[in-house]
């Protein structure tokens, strides 16, 4: 971590990013929200399962990346929650920022046994970004706060929870909302990544 850009008194935004623009020729972010009828709304979950700040109010994370909607259907399922992430076609899309390094941090420490600094770390992100009081850790809450921490954190800004749930043997933690769905443990990987890999890899072959 001494070579990358953690540091717990930068801004948690700062990082890379993916950039888009709505100029002529260029690329849009697709994922932005319009603000009058989205077509790319929230799990009701999120709202549920987010903790509450000292005053009463959600999770500060939940209340910047979503907003509420009218209830609609998808698809046999229903939702009031929209994501607001992206307010602008050349709104950017984030690579990793410096909450994101101070998350893995945390989680690299707890597994190296250094369990003070993984404590502290973790509930500099509930308070600086959550709005949400100091929690008491320990070894065995610490992976229920992480991943919550890591879900509300990183939300809508890639696969991070499916790849956080999957990595962890938690993937049951994910819903399965309506009759018939079922959680993918993987993803095929694409045709064309898997020629690009045969002609580099020294191995040749098709990837697996």
């Amino acid at each position: 971590m001494s070579e990358s850009f953690v540091d717990t008194t930068a801004s948690l935004t700062l990082g890379v990013y993916h950039s888009f623009s709505d100029l002529p020729g260029d690329e849009p972010n697709d994922l932005f929200d319009p603000g009058t009828a989205p077509d790319i709304v929230a799990h009701p979950a999120l709202k549920t399962d987010a903790q509450l700040q000292p005053g009463g109010a959600l999770d500060a994370r939940y209340l910047a990346k979503t907003r509420d909607i009218a209830s609609q259907t998808q698809l046999g399922f229903t939702t009031d929650i929209a994501f607001t992430l992206y307010p602008q076609l050349s709104s950017p899309i984030p690579i990793i920022r410096n909450e994101e390094l101070i998350l893995i941090r945390s989680e690299a420490n707890f597994r190296a046994g250094n369990q003070a600094d993984a404590f502290t770390d973790l509930n500099t992100i509930r308070v600086n970004s959550g709005g949400l009081a100091a929690a008491v850790l320990d070894a065995n809450n610490y992976e229920d706060e992480l991943l919550y921490n890591r879900r509300y954190s990183l939300m809508f800004e890639g696969g991070h929870r499916w790849i956080d749930t999957r990595r962890l043997g938690r993937i049951t933690d994910l819903p399965l909302d309506t009759p018939g769905s079922r959680r993918n443990e993987a993803f095929p990987i694409p045709e064309a990544e898997c020629l690009a890999r045969s002609l580099t890899s020294t191995l040749g072959g098709p990837c697996i």
